[in-house]
């Protein structure tokens, strides 16, 4: 039977500091490139960490695909088989100019903080 010290350890504590790191433009344009072949859309917008400037190695690659008359969950399945093997974690937020305009003021979804921050990286 294993035995297991309540005693702290005496080591002190490593603190790691959160590295910072850039999103690569040759990977950026790849996936702006795949998402334009399958999906047309109107607009790309990078929003999040990497439009901020401060990724970390764990972070993903935020955008938000602006569509007309999408249907947009199966847009965002096909977005996301076409991203496989890109190298990068990617979230995709696929929204219509309707929704956009509806909710462009709403704190309760992600399209108002998206718009505010975000930076256009493809349009149509």
């Amino acid at each position: 039977m294993a035995r297991y010290s309540t005693k702290r350890s005496r080591r002190p504590r490593r603190t790691t500091t959160r590295r910072t790191t850039s999103l690569n433009k040759d990977r950026l344009d790849e996936i702006v490139r795949r998402i334009v072949q399958v999906a047309q859309p109107d607009q790309v917008i990078l929003f999040g960490s990497a439009a901020r400037g401060t990724m970390r190695p764990d972070s993903d690659v935020d955008l938000l695909v602006v569509k007309a008359n999408a249907h947009r969950r199966q847009l965002a399945k096909q977005i996301y088989r076409h991203l496989i093997g890109v190298g990068q974690a990617v979230d995709v937020i696929v929204v219509t100019p309707d929704d956009i305009e509806r909710y462009r003021d709403s704190h309760a979804l992600i399209i108002a903080p998206a718009l505010r921050e975000g930076k256009v990286i493809y349009a149509a």
